[in-house]
């Protein structure tokens, strides 16, 4: 027990890679069993210290860029020509919706990390999200010359919170009408068996083989259909992942043999 309270104290003191001796966590008997409970809890803060580290100086890079924008913007349009301020303002109205985004995402992240209920968990219709996500999506791409299709809706109720999973949801398909070339569209469906998938299919160029578990980490983008780089501070999906996750599922993503990313949220159905 001496060791338990010394690994403890180390912890509490900033060590987070202390682990209990293996002297103790080999033994059988219930103090081995605490050791092991301890170490586990162990790694478990210390993964999620270095995920916020990690995530604060991304975050800090990420918001760089649009702040020097701003003050950029900000001395044009105290020190350049009065015919160029309009176009000033519309420069600074746009950085500014894009941090405010970009704040917003960060703050929602932090939250599912941090454990914080995002909502009430009830249960609710699966398909009747999924459908009006879809339709969502279908008016937001035909302004871009896209479209989403439903291929298969299964009656699915599910128990979690709606909104955190609606927000899931729609990452996703917003991601793939960006990724989709115009003229095309982006496939959903909801499958029911002995779990829910929602597969959500565009007709884009794909993704780098080795960056498909890689798009559900913050930040991590690549680029849009038109090829004109990529869009948005890469937090869609690493939100998707983590709200998903806080339910019991799983998030993936593939290509598809004849082009195109294949994303699926697997979930447990209510």
């Amino acid at each position: 027990m001496f060791q338990l309270g010394a690994a403890a104290g180390s912890i509490a003191d900033g060590h987070l890679e202390t682990r209990v001796s293996p002297d103790v966590t080999g033994r059988r008997d219930e103090v081995a069993d605490l050791g092991r409970d301890f170490d586990r809890m162990a790694g478990r803060i210390e993964s999620l210290v270095a995920g916020q580290r990690r995530l604060f100086g991304e975050a800090s890079h990420e918001l760089r860029s649009p702040l020097s924008r701003l003050k950029l913007a900000l001395s044009l349009v105290e020190q350049g020509p009065a015919d160029r301020v309009p176009e000033h303002l519309e420069r600074i109205a746009l950085e500014t919706r894009r941090l405010d985004k970009l704040i917003g995402q960060l703050l929602t992240l932090s939250r599912i990390d941090s454990g914080v209920p995002a909502g009430v968990r009830t249960q609710f219709d699966l398909t009747n999200l999924v459908l009006e996500v879809s339709s969502d999506g279908n008016f937001e791409a035909r302004a871009h010359a896209r479209r989403v299709e439903i291929a298969v809706v299964d009656e699915c109720t599910i128990i979690g919170v709606e909104e955190l999973l609606r927000s899931a949801v729609e990452n996703v398909v917003r991601n793939a009408i960006r990724h989709t070339p115009a003229g095309s569209a982006v496939e959903v469906s909801l499958q029911r068996g002995r779990s829910a998938v929602v597969r959500v299919r565009d007709h884009g160029a794909g993704v780098p083989e080795a960056m498909l578990t890689e798009i559900f980490l913050p930040f991590r983008r690549v680029p849009a259909a038109d090829g004109s780089g990529p869009e948005g501070a890469g937090l869609g999906l690493a939100i998707t992942e983590r709200a998903v996750s806080t339910h019991g599922g799983k998030v993936r993503a593939m290509n598809a043999a004849d082009g195109g990313l294949i994303v699926e949220i697997e979930l447990p159905p209510g």
